[in-house]
């Protein structure tokens, strides 16, 4: 396969991701009064700043999920073209360098709200990030319960990894083409896991994606190298 035919493929491959349906919303209110103006808020509704006119920051509510904080189902699939409007629109008022004629306590919760937003932002705009973030909601951790994987897919993936690693080879087209549809099977799967909170399931596959992952860094370097991307 040539590089023009790869390139394609490339483009075909990131269009083939079928959604699901997402999770409803949790919307139960958390009530509580503006520190400044002293206001009922409902921090679901309002996470870091107070809707008066003067957008007073609020502190950080660590029981608010960052699914919340963006309007997002918690749900895998999300529209990461809301999340990055939503994230710039709330920096607007968040950015610690707006505050930096206000009170002690505004510029320390601006920067714990900006902190907070970048860190959330970062992570739900990761499909792998976002399914770990998912677990870790239901109290499961790849660190803590880790996964046996069978030695069969681990000398493969250690095979592959020796490949990459020999010198003076061309771009390896067919390997990038195979590692590419397996992520992508992968995330349709971890997609259909999560949505079904078949966490067993999802958490075996997201091990295999972080091998898949890791090799697809490797496979960009090279791309890099040989002038493809």
């Amino acid at each position: 396969m040539n590089v023009t035919k790869y390139k394609f493929f490339l483009i075909k491959s990131l269009l083939s991701f079928v959604l699901i349906p997402r999770l409803s919303i949790n919307t139960t209110p958390l009530i509580e009064q503006c520190w400044q103006c002293q206001r009922k808020i409902d921090r679901i509704e309002s996470p870091a700043y107070c809707p008066c006119e003067k957008h007073v920051v609020l502190p950080v509510r660590t029981d608010i999920d960052y699914f919340r904080l963006f309007d997002l189902s918690r749900s895998f699939e999300i529209d990461t073209k809301q999340l990055t409007r939503t994230f710039r629109n709330r920096m607007k008022f968040l950015h610690p360098d707006l505050f930096s004629n206000k009170s002690d306590i505004e510029k320390t919760y601006s920067q714990d709200q900006s902190s907070l937003f970048n860190n959330a932002y970062k992570t739900l705009l990761s499909p792998l990030a976002r399914a770990h973030y998912l677990l870790k909601l239901e109290n499961i951790t790849l660190e803590d319960s880790p996964i046996q994987l069978e030695p069969d897919f681990l000398m493969r993936i250690m095979e592959i990894n020796e490949e990459l690693i020999e010198e003076n080879k061309p771009f390896p087209l067919e390997l990038a083409i195979e590692m590419r549809q397996e992520i992508d099977n992968h995330m349709k799967q971890l997609s259909i896991a999560l949505n079904k909170m078949d966490l067993n399931k999802a958490k075996e596959i997201l091990a295999r994606l972080q091998y898949f992952n890791n090799i697809n860094d490797k496979l960009i370097e090279l791309e890099t190298q040989h002038d493809i991307i």
